[in-house]
């Protein structure tokens, strides 16, 4: 899936070419934030317009592997964080606390493969690992997601370095199943069904997640 990145990078650069003569005196209305938390490993630009509005532009990307088991069926999954965020920051007693809006184009995504050892059972039928070779998914969410959130900078007490944190939920629509195997069974069409219906298992399993809470922890430095 390709991000559009285009409105996001304009973003950047229009906030970049905000302000200069503030940058240039050293007016602390920008700065630089390296982040983690549940949207992955991350770097974030904020320019402050005042003391009430700010602006941020973040790019994330990691990505975390771990076992489960849905369905019936044991999984490897690997969750891939590859985003870039736009936000508008209300201070709204002109100190840290901030109420944020904002935009997420991404290309998070779960990926998933289980090798079998013994028989495995998609869709209701029984097959033997010979059959299935090794059994692939793909979960993907809309690329373009809202969210909401409110968060700290306490960084904006004039200090040059500080700490941020904030917790919000990302909109990111309900998630996309795509299920494929790798062994002969493919080329029976009896077996489209039974993969069909195991895909549809999965995404039910995963219907919580169209709403996505996060929460991120950064370090700030203010210049």
């Amino acid at each position: 899936m390709t991000r559009p990145f285009g409105f996001g990078t304009c973003a950047l650069l229009g906030l970049l070419a905000v302000d200069s003569a503030a940058l240039a005196e050293g007016g602390d209305s920008h700065s630089i934030a390296a982040k983690a938390g549940a949207l992955g490993l991350g770097v974030e630009y904020t320019y402050s317009l005042n003391d009430q509005i700010g602006f941020r532009v973040g790019l994330n990307g990691s990505k975390f592997g771990f076992d489960a088991e849905e369905s019936g069926i044991a999984y490897d999954f690997d969750l891939v964080w590859d985003s870039l965020s736009v936000a508008v920051d209300f201070h709204p007693r002109r100190g840290p606390l901030r109420v944020t809006g904002g935009l997420l184009s991404h290309d998070n995504r779960m990926e998933a493969v289980s090798r079998p050892s013994g028989n495995m059972t998609v869709g209701g039928t029984t097959y033997t690992p010979d059959e299935i070779g090794s059994l692939y998914g793909l979960v993907e969410f809309d690329s373009t997601a809202p969210f909401v959130g409110v968060g700290w900078d306490w960084s904006r007490k004039r200090e040059r370095f500080g700490v941020s944190f904030d917790v919000g939920l990302v909109k990111q629509g309900a998630p996309r199943v795509i299920l494929a195997a790798s062994g002969p069974i493919v080329s029976d069409p009896m077996f489209a069904p039974d993969i069909e219906a195991e895909q549809d298992e999965l995404t039910a399993s995963l219907d919580g997640f169209d709403l996505l809470p996060y929460a991120t922890l950064g370090l700030v430095f203010r210049f």
